[in-house]
């Protein structure tokens, strides 16, 4: 955040801190390896949760959010979700997850840029340049998607890294 206008502060690069408040999010715990997110494990996921979302009045107009929580070696743990309105239920069959409010690295990726990974790779490059403290304490990282986004391969997401901010 610029600390003079509380707007967000993008580079010349793209990269950028915004921040997000918390958040009820409903959705569906997703794991496996790398390799199974790659081949399509979590876009399937993905895909699926979209119907869910598309039937139910709990969820407000917003992207699908994934969270990447801490696993063990090659391990993936995401929970995949949409912000529930204010006053909702978790649909059956869903999970509720909060998500805390923090402050973000923030990116676009378009399909045109490249691979993911390296997006995310200049990204930390670019925390080393700026000086920013990655924060690890709840989530590894977020991405934003698109509701209608073909999660196959998304035409534009948002990706996005907790950081440590002084307030």
């Amino acid at each position: 955040m610029c600390r003079w206008c509380e707007g967000p502060v993008l580079g010349l690069d793209g990269f950028g801190i915004e921040r997000r408040e918390d958040a009820r999010l409903a959705g569906l715990r997703w794991t496996g390896s790398h390799a199974d997110a790659v081949a399509g494990g979590l876009a399937e996921a993905l895909t699926r949760l979209r119907g869910r979302i598309l039937e139910e009045a709990a969820f407000t107009p917003g992207p699908v959010v994934v969270v990447t929580l801490a696993g063990q070696g090659d391990e993936v743990r995401c929970f995949a979700g949409a912000k529930l309105t204010q006053d909702a239920s978790t649909p059956a069959g869903l999970e509720e997850f909060a998500v805390e409010g923090a402050d973000y690295a923030v990116a676009s990726h378009h399909r045109s840029d490249g691979e993911v990974l390296d997006r995310y790779a200049a990204m930390l490059d670019w925390f080393r340049a700026e000086r920013l403290i990655r924060d690890r304490s709840e989530i590894q990282h977020r991405e934003e998607y698109p509701l209608h986004a073909d999660f196959w391969r998304p035409e534009t997401m948002r990706l996005m890294v907790p950081v440590k901010l002084d307030h």
